[in-house]
């Protein structure tokens, strides 16, 4: 017998988070019941809904003028599912599930719940990834469309910023093309696994000393940054970091405020990229030929599979899905105790 409902964790307004009971559709041939064993959120957009700073909350997407407009009454982006990988166990699945078996074990993009009905199109099976490999394909996609996006190359220097699971799977790319690497945050075990990856500097920039400054008088500046961090002030910090016409890729997701673009930006002839391989966006890589969100997930599958990078040490710390309620408030408010926040459903 299918189930009739799920228990899937929710943001029903700024700063509610609640797992909350909501009816489940009824499995068709095409699709596949999945019981969760492991889910993960999306640090940085997930948090901007979560604190009610997401441009989403009060204007909409056009996706055929690729416009932000103001939304329609009737548009209410509360409530909302939260999460971004499951990987889980094939409880049932349809004549046309492409093969797929009770008791396989697959991955897909879903939200944190305890169960799923998805299309087989959507679902992929574990094979040779662990589950690890296969949760942190998503942070590693956007870490290698930032690093493809800003042409790093074999001996440049990169400053690498927001060390989170981008930030550090962007230091092992670029690590993984031969270049230097130079990686800030103010949180301590992320600038410990900064170095484990190879970052050759790494600096706090809690020390209350100029970062910029100490990189360019030793060394004139870095050829590129990739900013992951989402912070207009990181952001800032990253452009007075570069040399004259170096790169600045933004992988991060930013709220309002304001950017000074009157000074390092203007004066030292600055390349600012914006960097958003996600599937639900259709951007490609810049680069020819043009790699989208697809393309990059399955290079990163294969980067696991080589050892080119790994998640050791990114997925901290576990809790179990009953206590996703408080891990929303853990990322939130003391993301120096985090890295990538995993939930095991018990």
């Amino acid at each position: 017998m299918h189930p009739s409902s799920q228990r899937v964790l929710t943001i029903q307004a700024p700063r509610q988070a609640r797992l909350v009971d909501r009816p489940l559709a009824r499995p068709g041939p095409g699709d596949v019941v999945i019981r969760s064993l492991y889910s993960t959120f999306k640090h940085g957009t997930e948090m901007m809904a979560y604190l009610g700073r997401t441009p989403f909350a009060s204007r909409v997407f056009d996706s055929t003028l690729r416009l932000f407009e103001t939304a329609p009454a009737q548009a209410a982006f509360y409530p909302r599912p939260m999460g971004s990988m499951v990987v889980g166990v094939v409880d049932w699945a349809g004549d046309d599930a492409g093969g797929l078996r009770a008791g396989e074990q697959v991955f897909a993009y879903a939200p944190i719940a305890d169960v799923h009905v998805l299309p087989v199109g959507s679902v992929k099976r574990l094979g040779d990834l662990t589950p690890e490999q296969a949760l942190c394909i998503d942070p590693a996609s956007f870490a290698l469309g930032g690093v493809l996006d800003g042409a790093v190359a074999q001996k440049e220097t990169v400053l690498v910023t927001g060390l989170g699971a981008i930030g550090l799977f962007a230091i092992q790319y670029c690590v993984a093309r031969g270049a230097e690497v130079v990686a800030a945050s103010s949180f301590e075990e992320r600038r410990r696994l900064a170095q484990s990856f190879g970052a050759s500097e790494v600096y706090d920039t809690r020390s209350g000393s100029d970062l910029a400054r100490a990189i360019k008088q030793r060394s004139g500046g870095v050829d590129a940054a990739i900013e992951c961090s989402g912070s207009l002030e990181t952001l800032t910090m990253a452009m007075r970091t570069a040399r004259q016409c170096g790169r600045i890729v933004c992988v991060g997701f930013y709220g309002a405020g304001n950017l000074n673009l009157g000074e390092e930006f203007f004066h030292n002839r600055l390349t600012l990229l914006a960097s958003l391989p996600a599937l639900s966006w259709n951007n490609p890589v810049r680069g020819t030929p043009p790699l989208y969100a697809k393309d990059l997930q399955e290079m990163v599958a294969r980067d696991f599979a080589a050892g080119t990078i790994t998640p050791a040490g990114i997925l901290n710390p576990t809790l179990s899905f009953c206590d996703a309620e408080h891990a929303v408030m853990l990322i939130a408010d003391e993301p120096q105790r985090v890295v990538k926040v995993l939930l095991r459903h018990d």
